[in-house]
């Protein structure tokens, strides 16, 4: 047992770590009802969609098109969760995420567990409230069963390497294979190179350079292999053409192309994924500090190395993984999600000593602030509900629930935990309220204004379910697929043309859509006022559009 902690045993830990699990599953999807598909969830909703109504394929489509850029394991499973009803939903198409935050929240506790049962539950809470994290568990995100299964072949390597017996030692064995292969399959040779990267680089931390070549070699041939199968696959289907874009999309698209992004913009990603929870961070940068003074920069950088092997197989892992993302010229901070249960550890590390130090002073002072956080986001919720009922999209009494469980948790912590864990506690309850507010009072109505749902319903009503729908001047990979989602027609018979010239030759009758600001150019050009019939007019996100019902004969 650690110092202070609380007398519990085996069973007792396990139930309440069970019952943390089921309550962050429930604060993550508990908005779902209540909003739609909207963002970057909308394409994997899509594919999603097309299985689902035309079988399971190895190779994912998206308007009645192959997609390259990912294989198909999460559209899978989102099919999976969309069978009950026949159809897809916001929570099928959030399900596969949630539950690899779950499993990310269990595997991030077991690796800490192992350390001390006090950081295996700081990380595990750390994880589960990272705003980052937290916002990406609850919306359809490839990058989150990506992580699990990066980390979970993490995992199996690093207890097959502590194991002791025989049995486990095979058990472990045998689970690495089988998640490198989910990980291929979740997002292609990335989910190879990232485990690569983290557990060969510790073996070289470690000096064990036997055991580098040997994993070096299990992962070439597990590459191989991956790689080879998917290729085949993508020949069969759509031949030389189809395996270069797949190669464009998942490999040479990812290196060789101009940065979205500033070469510093993770280092700025990592601000906000550690949120309040970098503050623990000061008494290690505190000590480091201290080594540099009276040691030298040499000596106080191998003081503050950490000394258990865990924490090194972590830092290796983190460091890899940021390394690998910035050196890529596609950067979005979501890619980042295979670091955050080594992240979560390390802050963990910062954190544990804390209860019995005094490196955070003044825990009264932590205490009035928390509280009048906590006071300000009761207020907000009622004011919002007074102020802005129509965006209100979930029923008044989810709302005063959230507001009750705040207020409760507040009181439990002001009465239940002791001085020193408070201010971990604290933040806990501040991150999960502020949070769990915004996925159920903010998220409904933002999506619902991004989506496009209500105009394309009003749209398609105006015109017969045989009228075929034509789009003009959109991205059939852009604003097209959040239409194609939401229309009652087949992805695949949605009809992409783009400038002027191409009106003439539009089938008639035909339902039209077209963005407000090319009015002007269909006038002018070769659809006047006379040859359409507006019949609806909205929004998809920030962009204006209309329909136009074209009748036959004109």
């Amino acid at each position: 047992m650690t110092p202070h902690m609380p007398k519990t045993n085996h069973y007792d830990s396990r139930i309440l770590f069970f019952c943390l699990l089921l309550c962050l599953l429930f604060a993550y999807t508990w908005a779902t009802p209540f909003r739609d598909i909207y963002g970057l969830e909308t394409r994997n909703a899509l594919m999603a969609r097309e299985m689902t109504e035309g079988g399971l394929t190895l190779i994912p489509h998206a308007l009645g098109r192959p997609y390259p850029d990912y294989p198909p394991l999460y559209f899978w499973m989102a099919t999976l969760f969309s069978m009950p009803l026949g159809q897809v939903s916001t929570l099928s198409i959030v399900l596969p995420s949630a539950l690899s935050a779950i499993g990310l929240v269990t595997l991030t506790f077991c690796l800490g567990r192992g350390i001390s049962r006090r950081t295996g539950w700081l990380a595990a809470l750390i994880l589960a409230t990272c705003p980052d994290f937290w916002m990406k568990a609850g919306s359809g995100t490839i990058d989150m069963l990506l992580a699990f299964h990066v980390t979970a072949t993490i995992l199996c390597l690093w207890f097959r390497d502590r194991a002791t017996s025989f049995k486990n030692r095979m058990l472990y064995a045998t689970g690495v294979p089988v998640f490198l292969a989910l990980a291929f399959l979740t997002k292609g040779p990335l989910g190879i190179v990232l485990p690569g990267a983290a557990w060969g680089g510790y073996l070289l931390c470690e000096r064990r350079l036997r055991d580098v070549v040997l994993f070096s070699l299990f992962l070439a041939c597990m590459g191989l292999l991956c790689i080879g199968g998917e290729l085949a696959i993508v020949r069969k289907t759509g031949g030389a053409e189809l395996v270069r874009e797949v190669v464009k999309m998942q490999v040479t698209e990812r290196l060789g192309q101009k940065a979205n992004h500033p070469f510093y913009y993770y280092l700025i990603c990592l601000a906000g994924i550690g949120h309040l929870w970098w503050i623990f961070c000061y008494p290690v940068l505190a000590r480091f500090r201290a080594g540099i003074q009276k040691n030298g920069w040499i000596a106080g950088f191998r003081q503050a190395m950490p000394v258990r092997p865990v924490y090194r197989l972590t830092l290796v892992w983190f460091l890899s993984t940021l390394a690998i993302f910035t050196l890529a010229s596609t950067r979005h901070g979501r890619y980042l999600l295979p670091l955050f249960p080594a992240l979560s550890i390390l802050l963990a590390a910062g954190t544990e000593r804390l209860p019995d130090r005094d490196d955070i002073p003044h825990p009264r002072i932590w205490e009035t602030g928390a509280g009048l956080l906590i006071v300000l986001f009761l207020v907000d919720g009622v004011g919002f509900i007074l102020l802005y009922p129509r965006f209100i999209f979930v029923p008044i009494p989810s709302i005063l629930i959230w507001m009750a469980a705040v207020s409760g948790g507040w009181v439990v912590i002001r009465k239940r935990i002791r001085d020193g864990l408070r201010p971990v506690a604290l933040i806990f309850l501040v991150l999960a309220a502020g949070l769990s507010g915004v996925n159920l009072m903010a998220l409904p109505a933002i999506s619902r204004r991004a989506s496009g749902r209500a105009f394309v319903m009003a749209a398609e009503s105006q015109a017969e379910a045989r009228t075929p729908v034509v789009i003009y001047n959109i991205s059939a990979d852009g604003d097209g697929v959040k239409y194609a989602l939401h229309s009652s027609r087949k992805p695949s018979t949605l009809r992409f043309i783009d400038g002027p010239e191409a009106l003439r030759n539009v089938p008639r009758p035909c339902l039209l859509i077209a963005r407000d600001r090319d009015e002007k150019e269909m006038r002018q050009g070769f659809l006047p006022d006379e040859r359409r019939t507006p019949v609806a007019r909205g929004r998809i996100r920030s962009k204006r559009l209309s329909a136009y019902l074209l009748k036959a004969g004109h």
